[in-house]
């Protein structure tokens, strides 16, 4: 099993992130979930929360997030929001 993932993040103005990632958290319609490298195929709906990933490659990183949704297929993430900000 791979160590990380594939993680995309996009609003509607901009990519927001797009590296390898080791782990996601966010919420959805029913609380907290995470994101782990081999995570079962999943897709969600996402409500406004503080999305926290942690890069394969640097420190942790915070955004404060709105709506939007998740999908992962095999070791690709793909997160779409209404936006996102830098926390």
């Amino acid at each position: 099993m791979s160590s990380s993932f594939d993680l995309k993040i996009y609003t509607p103005e901009e990519v927001v992130f797009n590296e390898k990632a080791v782990q996601l958290t966010a919420s959805n319609s029913n609380g907290e979930f995470g994101i782990l490298p081999g995570h079962t195929f999943f897709s969600s709906d996402i409500v406004p929360c503080n999305l926290i990933v942690k890069s394969e490659s640097g420190p942790e990183k915070k955004f404060k997030a709105g709506f939007g949704l998740i999908s992962v297929k095999s070791n690709e993430v793909i997160v779409a929001l209404e936006s996102a900000v830098v926390d």
